[in-house]
């Protein structure tokens, strides 16, 4: 449960050059943003640490390289990992595939073959708008064996509406976003399958979602991760 709620703050995301402006964002290096997660009762659970290192133009988009830092209840460090987001003017793809990793101690130590990882939005963020569906699918190997297929669905991705949002960070304008998970894990053959739902509070000058809620298939409230410093 903890991978989902960390997973969705992320999504639910410059040493080379000055700054960058796309879609209304400013992309910095040394830009950084702290998440906070907590658990159902407000207990925090862990936090993540993201920082922008480079930021460079390719093919008439902005390649924004960021690296993420997990943190336990502890605030025990995992190994950074890299991720990368993509701006071409008229939509964000975020890159998800370091997440595999950094949200998970038990797969630290494998290979991982990522076949497809991007969530998608779209410049506009209208009330009713319809969101293109997101997809993160790897591999995971041991020594050369396969061990495990992972594979998120991300659908049914719709805006609810704008609303005024206020975390430790500041108070933002967001658009928020309702949509449905399908994971399944598949090891040794054998598919373990889950549906949530998420609802996230995206803000438009912000590269990461401000907050993000995630419930199981009944509505219950499993954890939400909260948007807590934000240095630019």
């Amino acid at each position: 449960m903890k991978f989902l709620v960390l997973f969705f703050a992320l999504a639910f995301t410059l040493v080379k050059t000055s700054a960058q402006d796309c879609l209304g964002m400013k992309f910095k290096a040394g830009s950084s943003y702290e998440m906070l997660s907590y658990s159902p009762k407000d207990k925090i659970i862990g936090r993540m640490v993201y920082t922008i290192k480079e930021v460079k133009s390719e093919g008439g988009s902005t390649l924004i390289d960021v690296t993420m830092q997990s943190f336990d209840e502890k605030d025990k460090p995992s190994p950074e990992m890299a991720v990368r987001y993509t701006c071409n003017g008229n939509e964000l793809i975020a890159d998800l595939s370091g997440l595999l990793l950094a949200t998970n101690d038990g797969l630290k130590d494998m290979e991982v073959k990522v076949k497809a990882n991007q969530l998608i939005y779209p410049k506009e963020l209208g009330t009713g708008s319809k969101l293109p569906d997101g997809n993160m699918a790897a591999e995971l190997y041991s020594k050369g064996t396969k061990m495990m297929d992972m594979d998120f669905q991300v659908v049914n991705r719709a805006v609810e509406g704008q609303e005024n949002l206020t975390t430790p960070a500041g108070q933002f304008s967001v658009s928020k976003i309702n949509s449905e998970i399908n994971m399944t894990n598949r090891a040794m053959g054998i598919p373990i399958r889950a549906t949530f739902r998420s609802t996230s509070y995206r803000a438009s000058q912000v590269l990461f979602d401000i907050k993000t809620e995630t419930y199981n298939k009944n509505g219950k409230l499993k954890g939400y991760t909260v948007l807590s410093k934000l240095s630019q």
